[in-house]
């Protein structure tokens, strides 16, 4: 049986993150997602820098994952997105509900 997990990506837009986060739940990568707009702080090329982000939420099989970073490369524009994979734990309906969702 397939884990479950939160994946954690980050977009530059609003037209980008909606992009990637649609293209992944038509291939159904993932079961659903959310967009939060939000500002960022960070070290860059030895420079601190500062920008807003726009950060996908969204819930997936963990065995999804290596064609999701391939995806996610593939469509944003960043040089360096984040891409990052939590395993979760929850209620059984939402766990099945994700597994359901996301073949």
């Amino acid at each position: 049986m397939s884990s479950v997990c939160q994946v954690l990506i980050t977009a530059i837009s609003k037209k980008e993150a909606e992009q990637i986060s649609k293209t992944l739940l038509k291939q159904r990568l993932i079961a659903g997602y959310l967009i939060i707009k939000g500002d960022s702080g960070y070290w860059w090329k030895n420079k601190l820098a500062s920008k807003q982000y726009y950060n996908v939420q969204a819930f997936c099989l963990v065995n999804h994952k290596t064609r999701i970073i391939k995806l996610v490369q593939r469509l944003s524009s960043d040089q360096c997105p984040i891409i990052a994979f939590f395993k979760l734990d929850g209620n059984k309906d939402f766990l099945d509900w994700v597994k359901q969702s996301s073949k």
